[in-house]
């Protein structure tokens, strides 16, 4: 049995979508199975496909340990430069994207990237870190194309994410 406690970035969202974000490995027909049996459930209660989640619900599964396996420890240590803060408050970072820089990681580029450049300042300044959160890690708020420059949104938690899209 493995069991979650809901954190506030967590909260607000469905029971099956904040499975699928934490445990990658987990099939979905799996979870949708598991939650038809009642092999999941929340604050010890049989819980729906929909059940939105709050925070400090316990989530309890009973499913094989093979499905939460976590994937290995990332560093979060650039060589290169770090992408220039514009402005930073609690729920904000603008960043300046410099031109042909890849904005998500891809099967060419999975470390120099503005995303991983955002984590990276975050974790390093101890404002984040993916061992305290279950699904969320910061994200970007709107996009602009590798080959151009210019000011990027980045949220800092799961509630600044919903209010800016």
């Amino acid at each position: 049995m493995k069991q979650v406690t809901i954190a506030q970035n967590d909260a607000n969202q469905r029971v099956d979508k904040f499975l699928t974000k934490t445990y990658p490995n987990l099939p979905q027909s799996m979870l949708y199975k598991a939650i038809r049996k009642k092999d999941i459930k929340v604050n010890g209660k049989r819980c729906e496909i929909s059940t939105r989640l709050s925070t400090g619900d316990l989530v309890e599964m009973y499913i094989g340990d093979e499905f939460f396996d976590t994937a290995p420890e990332e560093s979060f240590r650039f060589a290169g430069p770090m992408v220039p803060i514009v402005y930073e408050d609690e729920h904000l970072l603008l960043v300046n994207k410099r031109p042909g820089l890849v904005v998500h990681p891809d099967d060419q580029e999975r470390v120099n990237t503005l995303i991983t450049h955002i984590q990276a300042y975050l974790y390093q300044k101890k404002a984040w870190s993916p061992y305290w959160e279950n699904a969320f890690a910061p994200a970007l708020c709107n996009r602009i194309d590798r080959n151009t420059g210019g000011i990027v949104i980045a949220a800092k938690n799961a509630e600044t994410l919903r209010v800016m899209n």
